[in-house]
């Protein structure tokens, strides 16, 4: 099995097994020295989850190979130790050889290999958690089962290829983020509005929001998360929720009526804001200059939005290509302003 896409090595059994092995006897010569040196991890590795890892890595290999897809995770690890301690090694070794993996999550894995129910009834088989597809993906691509999308796909008749897409853009978001989600469900919703955000205000920044976020951990809604990642505190006075609507995303906040009138005199006025705060993060490489004059119209009406972007803080060469106009102009609209 490989390591789970995203995860902490912390939080992968497997991957945490395989590094302790690889140092042993030459970076460290007990599993005490080995805990001291991964004192760098977040979270932080446990003397009982490294004895875990360890078990969990010398199982049989048919135990193992249930959860190529499911993964295991450091609470599957809790489970299949005691298992193997209620069942004992052969017997569970006997039920992994009964068991048909495909569309089952690891929590339904262990119940059949506890016994609770070793022949499932016909199941509906269902989506695939994005960041373990990506996982199984790649891990097809390392051994060479498929060379693209195209043909995995083609492969596994329970794959569905945009699902897929979504899924490998999902983890190749910057592992800091990732993190931020490790004891939530990462869903394709949520995975693609994380996708949107570094597409909007790019990679490193991305991941240096995110590493702030961890320096100071605490317990924290999915929106609460989101909301820190674009930077909205809550202490602004403004509740903000931002959520996926189609092909859109919405952003959604609240004032206290007594602040309103703090923060605008007319929807007009505020409306206005919001448009420049759009443009200022919206990220793009290639502009169609037909597209940007449809969608501002003529020089009179790309004047004012200049001077509020401008206002803003975004740069002569940002305007110019959000308007289609070239820089000098920009440049003698903003000092006319002056």
């Amino acid at each position: 099995m490989t390591a789970l896409a995203g995860t902490p090595i912390s939080r992968d059994p497997l991957a945490l097994a395989e590094l302790y092995h690889s140092g042993l006897g030459t970076s460290w010569q007990t599993r005490r020295e080995a805990v001291a040196a991964f004192a760098r991890f977040t979270p932080k590795v446990t003397d009982g989850a490294l004895s875990r890892a360890i078990s969990v890595s010398k199982m049989p290999p048919q135990v193992l190979a249930l959860f190529e897809t499911a993964g295991i995770w450091h609470e599957t690890a809790r489970h299949l130790i005691r298992l193997v301690r209620k069942h004992g090694p052969d017997v569970i070794c006997q039920r992994a050889m009964e068991i048909d993996p495909l569309g089952l999550r690891w929590s339904e894995i262990i119940q059949l290999l506890d016994g609770t129910d070793a022949k499932p009834p016909q199941r509906i088989f269902r989506p695939i958690a994005p960041l373990a597809l990506a996982a199984e993906y790649k891990r097809g691509i390392d051994e060479g089962r498929w060379t693209s999308m195209i043909t995995a796909v083609a492969a596994t008749p329970t794959w569905e290829r945009t699902a897929l897409a979504k899924a490998v853009s999902i983890s190749e978001l910057p592992p800091e983020v990732l993190q931020l989600f490790e004891l939530k469900r990462v869903t394709y919703d949520l995975g693609a509005t994380l996708v949107k955000i570094r597409n909007a205000i790019g990679e490193r920044e991305m991941a240096a929001r995110a590493q702030n976020i961890l320096s100071a951990p605490r317990r924290r809604t999915t929106n609460e998360i989101l909301a820190n990642l674009l930077q909205v505190r809550p202490e602004q006075g403004v509740e903000l929720a931002v959520r996926r609507e189609q092909t859109s995303m919405v952003f959604e906040f609240r004032v206290p009526l007594e602040e309103a009138e703090e923060l605008m005199n007319s929807t007009s006025e505020i409306a206005a804001l919001v448009q420049v705060a759009l443009m200022n993060i919206r990220f793009k490489r290639n502009v169609d200059p037909g597209l940007v004059k449809a969608r501002w119209g003529s020089n009179k009406e790309k004047r004012p939005v200049a001077k509020r972007m401008a206002a803003a803080g975004s740069s002569l060469r940002q305007i110019a290509t959000e308007l289609g106009v070239a820089k000098t102009t920009i440049a003698k609209w903003i000092s006319d302003e002056a």
